[in-house]
C-alpha cells in the first residue's frame, strides 16, 4: 500500500489554499482535484449515514461533486467544506424525499464493528452484549426526528464545525452546539432508561 499517497488523499488544505482551488477551478477544472480528494470520502460517509446504502451514497457523492463542478460560479466564498455539504445536504434531502429517512447506526457508530464476527480475543458473551448494545443503540437513533438524525449525520459523518453544520441548516452556531448537546444528552438518558427496562 503507498502511504504517501494515502497521507496525500486525507490531508487537509487551509481555507485559504481551499479558496484558492476554488477560484483557479473557474477557469481549469484540473485545480479542482485537491478538494474532491479533501472532501470525497467526508461527502460518501455522510451520505452513507443518510442513506444507509453503500450504492446510493456512491451515486449521491457523484452527484454532489458533479454539481459543484457545473456550479462553481454559484460559490460565494466561505467554507468550502459547508458549500459542499450543503450541496450533499439538498442531494440527500431530495433523494430521500422519495421513501422514508434510514440512518443507519452502523454506519453512524462506526466504532462498532459492524462486518467482524467477534474482536480479537473477544469471548461469546462480549459479543452478545456488544450486539445487544448495538440493538438498543440502533432502536434509540430510529426513535429520533428527522431533523436529529440530520444533526448527528453532520456532526459525525460530516466531521462539520458547528459553525459549518449551522449555515447547511440555517441555524447559529451556538443554536447547533446547544441542539447537539441536549440530544447526546437525550440519547444517554434514552439508553440509560432502555438498560432499566430488560
Amino acid at each position: 500500500m503507498n502511504f504517501e499517497r494515502l497521507s496525500e488523499v486525507f490531508r487537509k488544505y487551509s481555507p485559504g489554499e481551499e479558496r484558492q482551488f476554488m477560484e483557479q477551478a473557474r477557469t481549469e477544472l484540473n485545480a479542482f482535484s485537491p478538494l474532491y480528494e479533501a472532501y470525497c470520502q467526508r461527502i460518501y460517509a455522510y451520505c452513507l449515514r443518510r442513506t444507509g446504502q453503500p450504492e446510493e451514497a456512491e451515486d449521491l457523492t457523484s452527484l454532489v461533486f458533479t454539481r459543484a463542478l457545473t456550479g462553481l460560479n454559484g460559490y460565494r466564498g466561505g467554507s468550502v467544506a459547508a458549500w459542499l455539504f450543503q450541496i450533499a445536504h439538498n442531494a440527500v434531502a431530495n433523494h430521500l424525499r422519495d421513501r422514508p429517512a434510514r440512518l443507519s447506526f452502523e454506519a453512524l457508530a462506526g466504532s462498532l464493528a459492524t462486518g467482524k464476527l467477534a474482536e480479537p480475543g473477544e469471548r461469546p458473551l462480549e459479543i452478545f452484549l456488544r450486539k445487544e448494545q448495538q440493538a438498543r443503540l440502533r432502536d434509540l437513533l430510529e426513535r429520533l426526528s428527522e431533523e436529529q438524525r440530520e444533526l448527528l449525520a453532520l456532526s459525525v459523518a460530516g466531521e462539520l464545525t458547528a459553525r459549518e453544520t449551522g449555515q447547511i441548516l440555517g441555524k447559529s452556531e451556538g443554536a447547533v452546539r446547544m441542539q447537539l448537546r441536549r440530544l447526546l444528552q437525550q440519547l444517554r438518558l434514552m439508553y440509560e432508561q432502555s438498560e432499566g427496562v430488560e
